[in-house]
Parts: structure tokens; sequence; C-alpha cells
């Protein structure tokens, strides 16, 4: 089963298209999607009309999102013109701020097949391949009138709720309740653990959609770390249905964290010979010796069969 997609539609319909200056962008309204704002933009220039997808998202930080898009130019007879495209937004390298095309379509066969009323309407459909530096919710001094504490990670600083924390983990549950100590300090520093990984933790206990392919052995070493039950089975529930990786890769972490449920499923998808081989690790460590023993069997039973 492929993972949730994050996918959203814009949709606008420009006015007064006979009015449109050569070489002026014309811009739709911003819409939020996935934390990120998004707009389109229109332009007549040299005879062609042309349409673009940019991303105002703006951060000090390195950030990328990854998309596919579909354009569409829309009439109302239900004619369109479609054209696509795979391209990253961002301030990495080769990335943009818009992406689009200048020459969509000739200027005089817009006007002539997707003109009504001196309207034109554009739809973009756009899905979110992968998403890099982005946070889905903020927990810097923005959020301090919604905190009670600040947790200091890595130097970074995090306002938070310690009654949301505590209320989803044991561990927090025991610093900020049963510690007196710790209970009074308004900043407490966590250590061993990277400020990038915390904040998609948090952003998953605030109740964001966090996990991802590159997002979950970060989320799901703290959710254990952290003994956040409703963390760990999220975590859990993604790799076994949405996570491409190797069944070799979640036995691994079905044993360092515990996961019962991932384990069973990984086993029983074990069918063959070459699948014993395909899961089989150099060092023995790595492995739940249950899963060794199990393997053994299955690799018996086939021999025998």
């Amino acid at each position: 089963m492929p993972p949730p997609e994050k996918t959203f539609v814009l949709k606008h319909v420009f006015k007064n298209v006979s009015e449109m200056k050569e070489g002026i962008n014309v811009y739709s309204e911003v819409e939020e999607h996935f934390g990120v704002p998004w707009g389109i933009y229109t332009v007549r220039d040299d005879n062609k009309f042309g349409i673009f997808l940019y991303c105002s998202f703006e951060s000090k930080e390195k950030w990328s999102i990854q998309t596919s898009r579909d354009v569409k130019l829309l009439a109302v007879n239900g004619q369109s013109k479609v054209k696509n495209a795979n391209r990253s937004f961002g301030n990495m390298e080769g990335d943009g701020s818009n992406w689009g095309w200048s020459d969509f379509i000739e200027w005089d066969k817009m006007v002539e097949a997707y003109v009504t009323d001196d309207c034109v309407s554009v739809e973009i459909f756009v899905k979110i391949l992968k998403m890099t530096g982005i946070k889905f919710r903020h927990f810097d001094e923005s959020n301090k009138p919604f905190s009670d504490v600040v947790l200091k990670v890595e130097e970074k600083k995090f306002y938070v709720a310690k009654l949301t924390l505590s209320s989803q983990s044991t561990y927090f549950e025991a610093l900020f309740l049963r510690n007196f100590e710790e209970s009074k300090k308004s900043e407490i520093e966590l250590k061993n653990v990277k400020a990038e990984d915390f904040q998609k933790f948090l952003e998953l206990l605030y109740g964001e959609s966090s996990i991802d392919e590159s997002t979950i052995d970060g989320i799901v070493h703290l959710a254990d770390m952290y003994d956040s039950k409703l963390a760990i089975r999220k975590c859990e529930k993604f790799l076994m249905e949405y996570s491409e990786k190797t069944l070799k890769e979640k036995l691994k972490l079905a044993y360092r964290y515990r996961l019962k449920n991932l384990k069973n499923k990984c086993m029983s998808k074990i069918t063959t010979i070459a699948d014993i081989s395909s899961v089989l690790s150099h060092d023995a460590n790595e492995m739940d010796p249950s899963v060794i023993l199990e393997l053994l069997q299955k690799s018996i039973s086939l021999y025998t069969s």
C-alpha cells in the first residue's frame, strides 16, 4: 500500500484578460497547504500566455519541496489543455521559487478557445513527493503564549505545553509532574537528541502528519526513548502499511523497538529461500533471536517440502 499522498489543487479564475499588460504578472490569492503558502500567476509575454506555480515560503534554513504537477487551462465547454512536470521548490541547489511555462499556449489561441466573459480558468494539481526542512508546526518564541516550559535541544529552544507532552509520554509525565526539582524549571535541556528529529517528534504529538520515509527513523527512536505509546503505534502503522524499507530494515527496527505487529507482518511475507537470505544479517546481534529461530524453521520446512 502506498503512503498517504500529500496532494492539493489550486484553482483560480483570472479576470479582465483583455486588460493584461505585456510582461506583467497577474497573481491568484495565496493558499496554505501542508504548512506552505502556494499560488498561481499568469503572464502575457511575446504573444504567449504563461502559467506558473509559485511557492512563497521563506526560511533562513535549508528547505526543499519536490513536486509533480498537472497544470490545466480550462474552458466552459469542458475542453482543457494540460502540461505536467516534476520540479523542486526551495533554497537548495537546483530549486526555485516558481516553475511553469512562459509559452503555455499562444495568446490568440487562448483567447479564442478558453476565454469566457473576459475570464480564464487555471487549475493546478500538485503532488508533494518529498519535503525537507519544512516545519508543520512552530515551537519557537511564537508559540510562547501557549507554552509553560522550554526544552533545549542542540542549542534550539522548543516552547511546549507540559500537559500535552505528559499526556502522551510517560517520560515527560515523570519529568514534569513527578520530578519536583525539574518541574519547577522554566527551561530543561534534553541531551543525546537531534533537534531536527525532536521537531518532527513534537509535530506528531501535536497532531501533525510528520512521519514519512525520511523522518521515520528519528521519530520512532524518540517515541521509544520517551515511551510515547501513541507515537509508537503511528510509527509501527507507517512501517507496516506505507514504508518502502526492505524486510531486513523493518525487522531490525521491529527488534530494536519491540514492534511485535511489524515483526509478525514481515515474517508472514517471508515465503522463499530467497526471502530468508534477503533478511539475514552478517551481525547476529542485530537480529531478534526469535526471528533467527523462526527463519531456521522456515528454511527447514522449505528444504524438506
